[in-house]
């Protein structure tokens, strides 16, 4: 979930739901989601949703109305699976899965149709995380839960999110490669394979429990299918999840006008945004002769810059990533 500052961080259901009042909220959720307007200027506290309402409200669409934040709070209680936030993900997973069968029947499946996903809040729920750090983004608190203290593997934190297993696996039964596409870091690298596959997978020995502020929770192995094997041109990574360079060494398919060519050149140089980065990324993938059919993410800039057939948005309203 590598979040720096400048890009992170308050609850999306303060600064993404903002209106002119309730209904238009409202209208805005049935209609459909879009990006937020980052430069609104609220002329009314009415123009807005009290913050310490919207971490009540979030805590109630994730099915934990009493749940306490901080470190000394109920963080490490599981992810309720019959919350409205796991109903709605899994309904965006069953879309996901409709659409990926739908595509599979007229075509005979070549083995260069793909999926493409994110990590955080797509495939991995970080609800634990919210409360933990009561939304208040700190890469060290947060590496712990991805797994690291330090650069040591301590075990991961963060739970599948409902129904995502299983339209991955359903896809790659279908016959689908299956790539990442994640904004954490490439240090975050192999302990993001053990969340998502198991410890082992990424080279380490199997961790049973974590233990963090003298609470303890099982160790998370979501389950994944390992990524489909590609050369990603950076880090030495060839297992189909793309983390993200550091600043200065960029891969040579991202430095182009059109993607990070500008930030990589700029002086000094800079990180490369989601949108360019996501969606060079995925033009690589389709320069190696994959088809994606389907781009599945959380935030709307995992989703923009085209190279995808189809685009689902995953449910999120804890943070907002332009």
């Amino acid at each position: 979930m590598k979040r720096v500052a400048l890009r992170r961080r308050s609850l999306w259901l303060v600064l993404g739901i903002v209106a002119v009042g309730v209904a238009t909220v409202a209208a805005a959720a049935v209609a459909g989601l879009r990006p937020a307007d980052l430069t609104f200027t609220p002329k009314s506290e009415a123009d807005m949703t009290n913050i310490d309402v919207a971490r009540a409200w979030a805590k109630n669409y994730y099915g934990a109305p009493t749940a306490t934040s901080g470190p000394g709070g109920t963080w490490a209680a599981p992810l309720n699976l019959d919350s409205n936030y796991a109903n709605e993900a899994r309904s965006v997973a069953e879309d996901g899965t409709k659409w990926l069968e739908k595509q599979a029947k007229p075509r005979k499946m070549s083995g260069n149709e793909a999926i493409v996903l994110d990590v955080d809040d797509t495939t991995l729920t970080t609800w634990n995380y919210e409360l933990y750090s009561n939304w208040d983004f700190n890469p060290t608190t947060n590496a712990n839960f991805v797994g690291l203290t330090g650069t040591t593997f301590t075990g991961n934190m963060f739970p599948a999110t409902p129904g995502m297993v299983d339209l991955v696996n359903e896809a790659k039964a279908l016959g689908y490669a299956i790539f990442w596409i994640t904004g954490r870091g490439d240090s975050q690298h192999a302990a993001t394979i053990a969340n998502l596959v198991n410890d082992t997978a990424a080279g380490f020995s199997n961790i049973v429990s974590v233990t963090l502020n003298g609470q303890t929770i099982p160790e998370v192995d979501a389950g994944y299918p390992t990524p489909t094997a590609i050369d990603t041109g950076h880090g030495s990574f060839t297992d189909g999840l793309f983390t993200k360079p550091p600043v200065g060494s960029y891969p040579a398919y991202l430095d182009t006008p059109q993607f990070c060519g500008p930030f990589i050149h700029a002086t000094p140089a800079a990180s490369c945004p989601t949108i360019q980065y996501k969606s060079g990324t995925r033009a690589y993938i389709e320069s190696k002769g994959y088809d994606i059919v389907a781009d599945f993410g959380d935030q709307f800039s995992d989703l923009e810059g085209g190279f995808a057939d189809k685009v689902f948005k995953m449910p999120n309203p804890n943070y907002y990533l332009p």
